[in-house]
């Protein structure tokens, strides 16, 4: 049982990490676009990885545990696909502020924090309660 218990910390990790990245690059551009150069490489260095090791790491605890069979878990695995398609858009704006001059609209940290603090309770609630 070491085994998926490591696993688990290591997910927590690379959740953790990935979040951090989605809140970092989510703040600045809203408010400092000259930073997107440094805050696209630690997307792509940090963040990005982290959300694939995220993915890895959670496949490979479902397929232990067997819970691909669950309704909890299929609805978490939306809940997580939602999260990496705002990952997504958050990269290219990065992308897209980090190699142009032209004015690139900010993301509106009003719209988008409480969106995705949302999207991590949700969950969170479905993989601590397990409702269905």
């Amino acid at each position: 049982m070491l085994a998926y218990e490591l696993l688990k910390a290591a997910h927590i990790v690379a959740i953790t990490v990935w979040f951090g990245g989605m809140i970092m690059a989510t703040l600045l551009l809203a408010r400092d676009s000259s930073m997107a150069a440094p805050i696209r490489e630690w997307d792509r260095r940090i963040a990005t990885p982290a959300m694939f090791a995220s993915w890895a790491l959670g496949l490979a605890m479902a397929a232990w545990a067997g819970w691909f069979a669950s309704r909890w878990m299929m609805s978490k695995l939306a809940f997580v696909l939602a999260l990496s398609a705002i990952h997504a858009v958050l990269s290219a704006r990065l992308r897209r502020a980090a190699t142009t001059d032209d004015a690139i609209p900010g993301m509106d940290a009003r719209i988008m924090l409480p969106l995705m603090l949302a999207i991590l309770c949700a969950i969170v609630l479905l993989v601590v309660i397990k409702p269905f």
